[in-house]
């Protein structure tokens, strides 16, 4: 009985210390992760694209957070800062809708020349599809749903997809947007999306949702629908187009306030043009 209540108390303990950390300490713990594409696309020697996802506003990930997350964007200096959706948690249980105005004044001090933005998930219901709109274009950000918006000066074409979950996703109009001559960029909430368009030409789909898992632990881990298959980092494909996706791990939490082995980030890929 002793060895038993020994062993017991080893591993409350054990699943104490994993709680604290999960819930007070790794989602503070932002990082950048650096990632390097070489294409013959690109006609620049190098353009720098940050991407930023899933902050879920709300009391665990408040304006301060929020604040301290677009300090370190605006460190990196990048040329294009994309946000692929679900910007507020619940908005219909939101405590601060009074003060929504922070939220885009915060956004606006992002410091790109282009800044594009799709909805996610958690961009609809409960009012928040209106608002979500109104703080994206007013911070600064194109919102993209089922369009593309081409950079010729860098021979870059994106395309953002409307959530495919609450959303518009319109499989032709994306096909259609795309330009087997430029470099063709998806935003789509959802990474799982990708196997029903790899026929297209896309080079490059960034997408957000799955958190990385969120908390990750032998017996459970967060996989949202949609976001199951296609976890974090990138993933490439053998396809006509040598397609690469880039799922971001995202910034704050859902469901649980808590992160476990899938530390928030932003992410900085730089696009590198083959001029040689």
């Amino acid at each position: 009985m002793k060895k038993f209540l020994s062993v017991l108390s080893i591993l409350m303990t054990i699943l104490i210390m994993i709680y604290i950390y999960a819930r007070f300490i790794e989602p503070e713990l932002l990082t950048v992760r650096y990632e390097t594409i070489n294409t013959d696309y690109i006609k620049n020697d190098e353009i720098k694209i940050l991407q930023f996802s899933d902050t879920h506003i709300s009391e665990y990930f408040d304006i301060d957070d929020l604040n301290n997350a677009i300090d370190k964007i605006n460190e990196e200096n990048p040329d294009i800062v994309v946000f692929t959706g679900d910007l507020i948690d619940q908005f219909n249980n939101y405590e601060n809708k009074e003060n929504i105005h922070e939220i885009w004044e915060i956004l606006g001090s992002i410091n790109a020349p282009i800044k594009y933005a799709v909805y996610g998930n958690h961009d609809y219901g409960g009012g928040a599809e209106k608002v979500y709109k109104e703080i994206m274009e007013k911070s600064g950000f194109k919102l993209l749903i089922n369009e593309k918006e081409e950079l010729p000066q860098y021979n870059i074409n994106f395309i953002g997809m409307d959530d495919s979950i609450f959303g518009e996703y319109e499989p032709a109009v994306i096909s259609g947007n795309m330009d087997k001559d430029m470099y063709n960029i998806v935003l789509s909430h959802e990474p799982d999306v990708a196997d029903r368009m790899l026929e297209y030409s896309i080079d490059l789909l960034l997408a957000g949702h799955s958190h990385g898992g969120q908390v990750n632990l032998p017996f459970a881990n967060y996989l949202p629908s949609l976001g199951e298959k296609y976890v974090r980092g990138f993933y490439d494909f053998e396809n006509f187009r040598q397609t690469k996706v880039y799922v971001n791990i995202g910034l704050g939490t859902s469901t649980i306030p808590m992160r476990f082995m899938a530390a928030p980030e932003l992410t900085v890929i730089t696009l590198k043009g083959n001029h040689n």
